[in-house]
């Protein structure tokens, strides 16, 4: 089913677009923005260790910076590869600690990345869109995120879940206390919070800077809209995201008056930097990995 949805979509995104326009639009690109813009980049990458950092020593686990970065891009090409980024979870299996306590760590990294990034997706609906049906649908999500991971981290759905892995009843408590150690730490859970808005306004500086280098003349605040296009091409409904990036990006474009082959242009820029070269990077680790072990 996803291998036809992403055919669906991405035959749709090709049918909207002009490819002699993408043409042009990358030809006459700000080279010098473009390469400026990469500077962000490890700059994201920090803020995303740092904070996985400060859930890891929550719990008593200490790694130096760049094991956790190397792992941290790892994860990054798994999630790349998976439904939702599900296969971030794999970051546990490339550090040399107990997973019942690790697991639960990526678990809430990700669960407040999501609740962080759908509230400024919401704001950047409201700024940006003059639609009623828009508002209520974000409302709606939110709500649904909301009582989807109540659920999810309440203690005796949790130990379903692991009974069906056939976890041992020791690893089950200790990963079923790991996550409500954290939840009930107000203050940790704060600091997280900050670190993932500092995380997303610097995605935004980016996408200023990219959208400046694509078109000199375009509104600055649709770069805003590139918060949108991360939370809905998240959703597992194509093969990483793609055509479901892509449309909302040309969608969002053309609703704002903004020409689609720039949204197009600006959304696989994005993409490339953010996620599809750190991943790649994050591959060769995996390959290093391997070859080492075998050395072993």
């Amino acid at each position: 089913m996803k291998v036809l949805a992403t055919i669906l979509l991405f035959s749709f995104v090709l049918l909207k677009l002009d490819f002699s326009k993408v043409y042009e639009v990358m030809i006459n690109s700000n080279i010098f923005l473009i390469l400026l813009s990469l500077l962000f980049v490890p700059l994201l990458y920090s803020i995303r260790v740092l904070k996985w950092d400060t859930l890891l020593r929550s719990v008593g686990i200490q790694y130096d910076f760049f094991k956790l970065f190397r792992v941290l891009l790892i994860g990054n090409f798994y999630g790349m590869i998976t439904p939702g980024k599900a296969g971030e979870v794999a970051r546990a299996y490339y550090l040399d600690s107990e997973k019942s306590i690790t697991i639960p760590t990526i678990i809430w990294d990700k669960v407040i990345d999501v609740f962080v990034l759908i509230i400024l997706s919401i704001l950047s609906i409201l700024f940006l869109f003059k639609d009623t049906n828009l508002y209520l649908a974000s409302v709606f999500s939110f709500f649904i995120f909301i009582v989807l991971s109540a659920i999810f981290l309440n203690k005796k759905i949790i130990s379903f879940l692991l009974s069906l892995m056939n976890l041992k009843i020791s690893s089950s408590k200790q990963f079923i206390y790991t996550i409500h150690f954290i939840k009930s730490d107000i203050r940790l859970l704060s600091k997280l919070i900050i670190l993932s808005i500092c995380y997303y306004l610097i995605n935004i500086i980016l996408a200023v800077i990219i959208l400046k280098a694509l078109s000199n003349g375009a509104n600055p605040y649709i770069a805003f809209t590139w918060l949108i296009i991360v939370l809905i091409g998240n959703i597992p409904i194509t093969i990483s995201g793609l055509g479901l990036r892509e449309y909302i990006a040309i969608m969002s474009f053309k609703a704002l008056g903004e020409n689609a082959e720039i949204g197009f242009s600006f959304s696989t820029l994005l993409f490339l930097m953010i996620t599809l070269f750190p991943s790649l990077i994050g591959y060769l680790f995996i390959l290093r990995s391997g070859h080492e072990k075998k050395n072993t």
